[in-house]
């Protein structure tokens, strides 16, 4: 049972988020030590050393009183100066350790450990011992006895006699050491809380990446319609997993539409293909058959690699799709849109009328993006290509201009027969083709490779009702792109 319940947290223990919120907390720990140190240098260090100063001033005067006056005089001396005195303490002390005079009952020294010097010798100040120690005392104010701190000096006498003279610390110390207590215990509440807190942030982080990794696992067993929950409503308003999730999903998405088209290519390879190889090897067949002359083979020969040259160029354009689709190919360079629709423009325009339709252009000027500039005529060729094929009669506009939050718009407006609108995002998928267009030209790739190109640019294509046709509309293929800030 207790295994079961350390394995769970050994896994949020060794969650990145779990680490930082510990080196956060270690960071935290530092700093308050720092700080202690730096409050006790501030405080305690400098009231010692000024009471050892105290201490040393007072302890010169008194030893040379006792140099002067002996014991006796010294004896007054400190009964004078300990009577007066409020923060400053004194003892005299006997041979046999017993208090000769002083404020204080004790010298805070164990007097066996001090080196008595020669009786021979001189009185020397400079071989006094310190010592730091609390003592009790009286409130002048209240009466209670309250615990003090001081430091003090204490000189031994050729004579025997001894000699304590220290400092009290003042109330500074205590609030230093109140002080540092409420660092300590702050201390181990920010480490409590950065414990707990590191926990429940890790425990929801690790939440957060076991949904992700049953997602991804389910994908990788071959669920590829599974996505992760996103829990935000809007995008942009969640935080980094939200917007890992969001990538995740979107890629995910791609994935998916990838597989899909990569399983149908083949099968839609075959059904277009078929029927124009169909007819190549019965032309073929027939033209062995019934040739009579070298004239009727060559006929034959040069039909044969017209149809052959349509199979390439499917067979080109499929390849050309899958390498954008797989993010390759392309040099994106800044380009003006506007002049490249009118060198397209003065291309179709003989085209267009010569098929009896009316041909219109309406190009603003100066739109600048970042294009390929092979591709996105490309796409526009298709685009002119399929609106020329599916009109009979009326007219086809070439149109561009800038839309807001910079963006602009290429449009291929025709007046033909148009889709319907519950079938235009399915046309823009690889060789699906209509009944009505089955009987016209064509591999079915036109719109995907449009919608590919429009990827590649950080843009989208988008099909919509184009001109009066009749009582009904044609069909309108509008690319939006961002323009060059």
């Amino acid at each position: 049972m207790i295994k079961k319940l350390l394995l769970p947290l050994r896994s949020l223990m060794r969650t990145t988020t779990f680490r930082v919120a510990m080196a956060f907390a270690g960071l935290f720990a530092g700093f308050a030590i720092l700080l202690l140190g730096f409050l006790y240098a501030t405080t305690v260090g400098r009231l010692g050393l000024e009471a050892d100063r105290f201490a040393r001033q007072e302890l010169s005067q008194l030893a040379d009183i006792w140099q002067r006056q002996n014991v006796d005089g010294l004896n007054m001396e400190v009964i004078q100066r300990a009577a007066r005195a409020s923060d400053s303490l004194y003892v005299l002390v006997q041979p046999d350790g017993k208090v000769l005079s002083g404020n204080i009952d004790v010298v805070p020294l164990d007097l066996s450990q001090i080196n008595k010097p020669d009786p021979n010798s001189a009185l020397q100040p400079e071989r006094a011992v310190s010592s730091g120690f609390s003592y009790e005392r009286p409130d002048l104010e209240t009466g209670k006895v309250e615990r003090r701190r001081a430091r003090g000096l204490f000189l031994a006498g050729p004579d025997g006699f001894g000699l304590f003279v220290a400092r009290d610390l003042g109330p500074g110390l205590q609030i230093a050491d109140h002080v540092a207590r409420v660092i300590w215990m702050g201390g181990a509440g920010v480490l409590a809380f950065a414990l707990i807190g590191g926990f429940m942030a890790a425990r929801q982080a690790a939440g957060r990446v076991d949904e992700l990794t049953r997602t991804t696992r389910a994908v990788m067993a071959g669920d590829l319609k599974r996505r992760a929950a996103v829990r935000t409503i809007r995008p942009g308003d969640g935080d980094e997993f939200d917007d890992l999730t969001e990538d995740l999903n979107a890629m995910l998405e791609r994935i998916d539409r990838l597989v899909a088209a990569a399983r149908t290519t083949g099968d839609s390879i075959a059904h277009d293909l078929r029927s124009p190889l169909t007819r190549l090897r019965a032309h073929l067949e027939g033209a062995a058959a019934k040739a009579q002359t070298t004239e009727d083979l060559r006929d034959a020969i040069e039909d044969a690699l017209i149809q052959l040259d349509g199979v390439v160029a499917t067979f080109n354009a499929v390849l050309r799709l899958s390498r954008l689709e797989a993010g390759e190919g392309g040099k994106l360079e800044l380009l003006d849109v506007s002049l490249l629709l009118g060198q397209l423009a003065d291309l179709f325009e003989p085209v267009i009328e010569e098929a009896g339709l009316v041909f219109t252009a309406e190009i603003e000027s100066e739109l600048m993006i970042m294009a390929d500039r092979s591709l996105l005529a490309q796409s526009i060729s298709n685009l002119l290509d399929n609106a020329v094929k599916y009109t009979r009669e009326g007219a086809v506009r070439l149109s561009a201009k800038r839309l807001p939050a910079n963006q602009m718009s290429i449009s291929v407006c025709d007046s033909g027969s148009g889709i319907p609108v519950n079938q235009r995002d399915h046309v823009l998928e690889r060789f699906v083709r209509l009944d009505s267009a089955r009987s016209l030209p064509g591999s079915g790739i036109g719109l995907s490779l449009a919608v590919a190109i429009a990827e590649l640019h950080g843009g989208r294509l988008v099909l919509a009702d184009g001109l009066p046709s009749g009582d009904d509309f044609g069909l309108e293929a509008r690319l939006i792109l961002p323009l060059e800030a």
